[in-house]
């Protein structure tokens, strides 16, 4: 359905380009270990985001943790926690910020959707769902419904997945990757006209590249109409490719089990 190091020393002025974060970020902690105060949250906020802005994720990511451990009862420092961690790649250290900031509140959205997106990456659709579900009418935002959508697919329930692709595409109209979703998920659901008219409609956009004319054919192989696919096969593709991934697609099209088929058809389309 579509993821730096550190220098030891601040004095060598060669390589100031590189160090300047480095140098911020330490003389911030300098400061804050030689005071019995609590580090002043907001500040450490700031030095974590410029070291980040410096390519240096690595030494960012303990200055946010030491500025949501200075407020431990704010969930919007949790939030920037959670969300440092999911640009670092650390989904299950994103996962535990975002649950923690929801621990203080509940109902905050950028909780709720950083924690759903969080739980998709890590293979947790329904935890997913349970999120999103909650944040995207409150929100309605494209990213919202989108991310709902694909957990929905990913969880097989296909009729709402269209419902939130559907919602969407409303918002982000021009959004190919969002409208192909759409197919896609109406095909599995069985709504075989919806999904052609939506895939035509990608496919004949100017924008449209080589992998959206691809997923059309799926959608014509789920659906069963395997001559239509091969007739919507992109240039490059040779005979065999089209071959067998029309054959891919349509033996999803016989798996009974709705989870199993949409964990199938995540390994063929691009």
């Amino acid at each position: 359905m579509s993821l730096g190091f550190r220098l030891a020393s601040c004095a060598v002025p060669t390589l100031l380009g590189f160090m300047l974060a480095g140098c911020a970020a330490q003389s911030w902690q300098d400061a804050a270990a030689s005071t019995e105060k609590k580090p002043d949250q907001d500040g450490l906020m700031r030095v974590a985001s410029d070291v980040e802005a410096q390519g240096q994720m690595v030494a960012a990511l303990p200055i946010y943790e030491q500025a949501a451990a200075a407020s431990s009862g704010d969930a919007t420092a949790q939030v920037r926690l959670g969300d440092a961690y999911t640009r670092a790649g650390k989904t299950d250290q994103a996962i535990r910020a975002y649950r923690a900031a929801l621990a203080v509140a509940p109902d905050n959205p950028d909780a709720l959707l950083g924690l759903g997106s969080a739980l998709v990456k890590a293979g947790d659709a329904d935890g997913a769902v349970e999120a999103l579900a909650k944040v995207a009418p409150i929100i309605k935002t494209m990213a919202a419904y989108n991310r709902l959508g694909l957990a929905q697919t990913l969880t097989g329930q296909f009729a709402q997945a269209h419902q939130s692709f559907e919602a969407a595409s409303a918002l982000a109209p021009d959004d190919l990757d969002i409208r192909t979703n759409l197919a896609l998920a109406a095909a599995l659901e069985g709504q075989e006209t919806k999904a052609i008219d939506v895939a035509r409609s990608v496919v004949t956009s100017p924008g449209a590249e080589a992998r959206h004319r691809r997923n059309l054919m799926i959608v014509y192989g789920l659906l069963g109409l395997v001559d239509e696919g091969r007739a919507a096969a992109p240039k490059g593709l040779s005979a065999n490719e089209v071959k067998k991934l029309l054959a891919r697609a349509t033996a999803i099209r016989a798996i009974s089990d709705a989870k199993a088929r949409a964990k199938a058809l995540g390994t063929i389309i691009s």
